[in-house]
């Protein structure tokens, strides 16, 4: 087992998540290789399971992380959290100036698990939250982006678009249950990025989304799972008459609802037939 990644639950462990879903939601990793590691930490007696959860009986130290929170407070302002019914950008109500958290001793699981990308490392001091008003965090599936209110449209400026869309064409590029989306959560707008093609509102049935250039993309926005599944349909399409012919034409409407069969119409329309 890579000792990088034990490195990675255990810091997990220790900042208090003691279940399998605080695991993923604070490092991010599949269940997989959260199991294997949990089995290797066992294995190697620094860990136990019972019926609290995941507890540690003497994990190895780790080196400390050089950054420090510090006077940022942006996760208790920006973010949601459920637990304390605390809305997106609405400072939490057990923050007190000079005191910090009034409920520290027992906040909930999320905020005892919760480190942002910039504290992790994976950002440079460009995204420091209390400068950059962005608070970047892991799931297991998405990088997810929430912006302050005071400054909504920072995530489109630079530095910061330009590393969000690298991150989108990586979660693209990766394959099956290995993929991530990027999620923008901006006041009360919502945005994924397809690389530096922005998506504004995506549906709870998922983005058909097809290649115009190496980092943008044409896409469509389904209203059910059978959409979804009709868009992938013609899109499989769209690829193989492009590998016949040389090109394709891409149907105008945005929101369009193909129905089978999609190659006579996609012929026609590319002045193939």
């Amino acid at each position: 087992m890579d000792q990088a990644m034990l490195s990675v639950v255990v810091r997990a462990v220790e900042a208090g998540a003691t279940t399998m879903k605080g695991v993923i939601d604070a490092t991010g990793l599949s269940r997989l290789k959260i199991e294997r590691a949990l089995a290797a930490l066992e294995k190697q007696k620094l860990l136990v399971r019972d019926g609290q959860g995941f507890r540690a009986t003497g994990l190895p130290r780790t080196a400390p992380n050089p950054r420090q929170c510090g006077s940022c407070n942006a996760c208790c302002d920006i973010l949601e959290v459920a637990a304390v019914d605390k809305p997106v950008n609405q400072l939490c109500r057990h923050w007190q100036a000079g005191t910090g958290c009034t409920i520290y001793a027992s906040r909930p699981q999320m905020c005892r698990s919760f480190a942002c990308a910039w504290l992790q490392g994976h950002l440079d001091d460009a995204w420091f939250p209390a400068k950059s008003g962005i608070v970047v965090h892991f799931s297991q599936d998405a990088v997810n982006v929430t912006v302050d209110d005071d400054c909504p449209d920072r995530w489109r400026e630079e530095p910061y678009f330009s590393k969000l869309a690298e991150w989108s064409m990586n979660g693209i590029r990766r394959i099956g249950n290995r993929g991530y989306a990027t999620l923008v959560v901006s006041s009360e707008n919502r945005f994924l990025l397809l690389g530096r093609t922005v998506v504004p509102d995506p549906t709870p049935s998922g983005t058909a989304f097809l290649p115009l250039t190496p980092d943008t993309f044409r896409f469509w926005r389904a209203t059910s799972p059978e959409h979804l599944q009709r868009l992938h349909e013609r899109i499989a399409e769209i690829e193989r008459i492009r590998q016949e012919f040389g090109s394709c034409a891409i149907p105008p409407n945005e929101d369009d609802d193909p129905v089978p069969p999609y190659r006579p119409a996609l012929l026609r329309l590319s002045n193939h037939a």
